[in-house]
């Protein structure tokens, strides 16, 4: 039984953060929320406006009234996610953002989070190479962690068949 996740982030740096995170369960049922980036301890400043404009289309002020707590985002996703043997997810950035998220709250996941490429690796004779080629086959990503952890997952549903 397998969950796949995503982030999206204010940019693609090393002072970036995550904005928003979704996920898809095996039951199909799925969920996201926008993260108020004021909720995190430390300094979550940078802001790539060319990452808003051109890939996720979420703004900061969005973030700011629409956004929930890291603590609750925190919460929510160790008691969702935690009966799961595998959470996956497709870049390492998503390995960084989770680690980000929880050090802003002081909080640990109760879940292991693993990019596709080594589940693949683990649980198969599949690897990246056969996984972005279906993703591909999929079509552009929306840039919205939700649709996009749905996309993860018909992905490797279409791989595992």
């Amino acid at each position: 039984m397998w969950v796949t996740l995503d982030f999206e982030a204010s940019g693609l740096s090393l002072s970036s953060y995550p904005i928003e995170v979704g996920y898809v369960l095996p039951s199909g049922d799925s969920n996201s929320f926008l993260i108020d980036p004021s909720t995190a301890s430390g300094h979550w400043n940078h802001w790539d406006k060319e990452a808003e404009t051109r890939i996720h289309g979420i703004s900061r002020e969005r973030l700011f009234s629409e956004g929930i707590s890291v603590l609750d985002v925190c919460q929510h996703l160790n008691q969702t996610l935690a009966p799961f043997d595998h959470v996956l997810c497709d870049s390492q950035w998503d390995l960084f953002w989770m680690g980000r998220l929880y050090k802003a709250c002081y909080m640990r996941p109760s879940f292991t989070l693993m990019e596709v490429n080594q589940w693949l690796k683990k649980h198969s004779d599949l690897d990246r190479r056969d996984f972005s080629r279906e993703m591909e086959a999929l079509g552009p990503a929306p840039h919205r962690a939700e649709e996009d952890a749905r996309q993860i997952r018909r992905a490797l549903d279409s791989l595992l068949k």
